[in-house]
């Protein structure tokens, strides 16, 4: 057999392998800078995912909670989901408010709006911190650390109880 045909075999099995597993869902995430937009246009509540590009239990939850099929339904269904890298330059301008980054060193620092959303009581900062916010950006929710699949469905359910009149 030939390299080519070898080749084409090798990525026909392949391809016919991966369509059989069902694909994981995917949130569809909205950026901090569009989030104001999106709530004057179409007012619902938010969830707000504070992370690093470092953090491994961030990529966790990335990959396992984000992908759950019950978390990324109902997220999509009623919620504006962002991502907020916690260590971003770019400035975000939200609820009246422009948050940037602050410095906390020569070459590391955390941008304001982690720090309003994700500090706990203590003033501590822990990544992936997750948030849950009404519609007029009230925090009814914070969780730090990775957090489970069961865990969020649970979350969004209790807020979306409570939003309901």
């Amino acid at each position: 057999m030939s390299l080519i045909s070898s080749s084409f075999l090798l990525l026909l099995m392949l391809t016919l392998g991966s369509s059989s597993r069902p694909k994981p869902s995917l949130v569809r995430w909205v950026t901090p800078q569009a989030l104001a937009d999106s709530l004057r246009v179409r007012p619902r509540p938010v969830l707000v995912f504070v992370h690093t590009t470092w953090c491994q239990y961030c990529k966790l939850q990335e990959m396992t909670t984000f992908r759950h099929g019950e978390v990324t339904r109902r997220l999509n269904a009623g919620y504006y989901a962002v991502s907020l890298d916690a260590e971003s330059r770019a400035p975000i301008r939200l609820g009246g408010e422009t948050f940037g980054f602050k410095a906390t060193g020569p070459t590391t620092g955390v941008h304001t709006l982690a720090l309003a959303l994700a500090r706990d009581e203590q003033g501590q900062l822990a990544y992936p911190t997750t948030v849950l916010l009404d519609e007029r950006l009230q925090v009814r929710g914070r969780w730090a650390g990775l957090l489970k699949p069961s865990e969020l469905v649970v979350a969004l359910e209790k807020l979306s109880k409570a939003s309901q009149p």
